[in-house]
């Protein structure tokens, strides 16, 4: 980036789906984040306490978890409102399972030696580093939620985040249907 004099870029890692709306919801978010900033986390598939409404929404899915008919569709309604809502950009606390962020040439420059030291020497993988920045404070980092970028391999299926409109699916190069997954890893076990 800065040997190309590139402001901004959005990297996106290999494998993933995205929402069918996503320069939409990129626009939407972009006008909301405040400046100065470094980062912005645009694809990750576990939740952050800092997420607008997902702590009510775990109350929520513990509440309701039972086998009874009813609770079952309450939760099917609350999956699909909390994965539709509008985007909103959020300070990250612990961004994890990383799967697209939009950064910075300044931030770049930093992170240009961290991510070599720690990759090589402490033997840290992308994903940690790029969370460590944010949650030590060394980089002022926002998130998006919902995410529009989800990460998709057809082995781990279970995996990915919920999208509501699934552009692979759309397309017929994704046979399942994501809006039918819970919307983040780490509630897969919640949402059945």
């Amino acid at each position: 980036m800065a040997r190309h004099d590139i402001q901004s870029a959005l990297i996106i890692r290999s494998s993933v789906d995205m929402e069918l709306d996503i320069k939409l919801r990129m626009a939407s978010a972009l006008g909301d984040i405040p400046d100065p900033y470094d980062m912005l986390f645009v694809g990750r598939h576990y939740a952050e306490p800092t997420e607008p409404q997902v702590q009510e929404m775990m109350t929520f899915l513990r509440q309701t978890n039972s086998s009874d008919p009813s609770a079952q569709m309450q939760r099917v309604w609350a999956k699909r409102e909390f994965a539709s809502r509008k985007t909103r950009v959020y300070l990250s606390s612990f961004p994890s399972g990383i799967s697209a962020y939009a950064i910075g040439r300044q931030m770049a420059r930093r992170l240009h030696h961290r991510l070599r030291v720690r990759m090589t020497f402490d033997k840290h993988d992308l994903d940690f580093i790029l969370a460590d920045v944010a949650m030590v404070g060394l980089s002022i980092a926002y998130s998006m939620s919902p995410s529009p970028i989800a990460a998709y391999t057809t082995r781990h299926v279970s995996d990915n985040q919920l999208l509501t409109h699934s552009a692979l699916h759309v397309m017929s190069l994704r046979q399942d249907d994501p809006a039918m997954l819970s919307p983040y890893k780490d509630w897969a076990s919640m949402w059945t």
